[in-house]
């Protein structure tokens, strides 16, 4: 017997899950089919800033989310060191998004169980431990999928939508011709985290999202769940995760005497888990929309996560991803014009943060003029650049060309990066990065595979199809009344 819905989602985390909310609340048949079993670990930084909050808040899974206890942090700390005369720090508060003003960091397990939940509540089916193997077709259409059920039987599911929310390695996008990406940037930096206990838990210092910024490495602290749970994590060059494997204990001894402030403030900090990392999070840009189908979150965009943004983009991403499709989900011509403007919209959503990532993650000492920009944002506790992270503003919006050019001044005079010479020539190069990302952002041109020099990365290594799971046949039969099959 066939079966048949109105949306097959594949991948059931973040942009599935929210996705499928929103689907089913319209009154939508949505399926989701994910390979996993709930609670599932996820390698992830986990940090929600505000807007990624209130996206929880919108598809129904903050209240669940909120009940294992997560700190919430309505606070930000940056510090600033060059090892030489250059330093400064800050406290801000985070802008708020709708009601939250408040950062979660929360343990995959423990998170996407609840994302799980929240679909189900809404209504929508999901099924765990659900492989799929490959795309259907009909008339150059996407029209559902083959999968092997949780008992290893195979079956198909016919669609009105196909939804690929299934990640950097993404069955959906190899089956339906997008998995190499149309522009891609290597990343600089590789990740290094583990949880421990937090005894600041209960204090403004405890409720704080700190960043440490030491020469050309990058350390945090993410209060987490369950309270007092923290995550530490360090971004340094790439090819220290595979030191982090050789000798985990050494190599987290070594990157606290580099970065002194954090070693001070997680002294007294207990019961530490194993160390995780990794160094491959090449950032990309898929086709991500074509006839009767499309690629939400990682499976069809990805960026650094040094700069925290990829769960709230997922989450954004399969919201938006209904509320354009489901009104014509019926009419396949007006459905693929709204694949394409989701597409674009999603683009221009996510491309100021593609090239904030990848500025982010190139291994470099702290810029003499970040330096004296964090030295004039620290007059106030109102939220400034703190925006660029939580998405209240974009960073050609926080990083001006004014305030750019003003904090150079300010180096200049203070001598903060060392020689004079040497400050303004880093600095005329940065400048010049900055408007090549300024000058694409006006473009806004569709699937644009330019390079901004300085901020796409060459050599970039985006993640490696998946094994072809594809059975003999891959097209589909339509029975016609008098019983006679006939393929489509």
């Amino acid at each position: 017997m066939t079966q048949r819905c109105d949306v097959v989602i594949v991948g059931g985390r973040l942009a599935g899950a929210c996705a499928a909310v929103h689907f089913a609340r319209s009154g939508r048949n949505v399926v989701v089919l994910d390979r996993s079993k709930f609670p599932s670990d996820q390698l992830s930084t986990h940090l929600l800033f505000p807007a990624g909050v209130d996206e929880l808040r919108q598809m129904g899974a903050l209240r669940g989310i909120l009940a294992q206890r997560p700190t919430r942090s309505p606070w930000l700390s940056l510090s600033t060191s060059r090892g030489d005369s250059g330093g400064a720090s800050l406290l801000e508060r985070w802008r708020p998004a709708g009601p939250i003003d408040y950062c979660i960091c929360v343990p995959r397990p423990i998170q996407d169980l609840e994302l799980v939940r929240a679909a189900r509540a809404a209504g929508a089916e999901v099924r765990e431990r659900h492989r799929v193997l490959d795309v259907l077709w009909r008339g150059g259409r996407a029209c559902g999928v083959r999968y092997a059920g949780a008992d290893g039987e195979v079956h198909e599911l016919h669609a009105r939508l196909v939804i690929g929310a299934d990640g950097r390695r993404s069955t959906v996008a190899s089956a339906v011709g997008a998995f190499r990406p149309y522009r891609a940037s290597r990343n600089g930096r590789g990740l290094v985290f583990r949880y421990v206990d937090d005894p600041a838990y209960g204090t403004r210092e405890g409720e704080t999202i700190h960043q440490w910024r030491d020469g050309d490495s990058l350390g945090f602290l993410f209060p987490s769940a369950p309270s007092p749970k923290a995550l530490l994590l360090f971004m340094g060059a790439a090819d220290e995760a595979a030191e982090a494997k050789r000798d985990p204990e050494g190599h987290w001894a070594r990157k606290l005497a580099q970065h002194p402030g954090m070693a001070a403030r997680v002294r007294d900090c207990t019961n530490p888990t194993p160390l995780r990392c990794t160094g491959d999070t090449s950032a990309y840009f898929r086709a991500s929309s074509g006839p009767g189908w499309a690629l939400a979150g990682d499976a069809g965009h990805f960026k650094d996560p040094v700069i925290g943004q990829g769960q709230r983009d997922a989450l954004w991403s399969g919201r938006r991803l209904a509320e354009v499709t489901e009104p014509v989900l019926d009419e396949p011509a007006a459905l693929d014009l709204a694949l394409r403007r989701w597409e674009r919209e999603r683009d221009v959503e996510c491309l100021h943060a593609y090239h904030f990532g990848n500025l982010e993650t190139a291994v470099r000492p702290v810029s003499p003029v970040l330096t004296e920009i964090v030295r004039r944002t620290s007059r106030s506790p109102a939220p400034d650049l703190g925006d660029v992270f939580g998405r209240g503003r974009t960073i050609t919006q926080v990083l001006s060309l004014p305030t750019l050019v003003t904090a150079l001044a300010d180096a200049l005079v203070r001598g903060t990066g060392g020689g004079r010479a040497e400050t303004a020539r880093d600095a005329v190069a940065e400048l010049k990065i900055h408007l090549g990302v300024r000058r694409e952002l006006l473009g806004r041109r569709f699937r644009s595979s330019q390079v901004v020099p300085g901020s796409d990365h060459p050599d970039p290594c985006p993640p490696v199809a998946p094994p072809s799971r594809r059975l003999a046949s891959v097209h589909v039969q339509e029975v016609t009344p008098s019983g006679t099959a006939v393929s489509a």
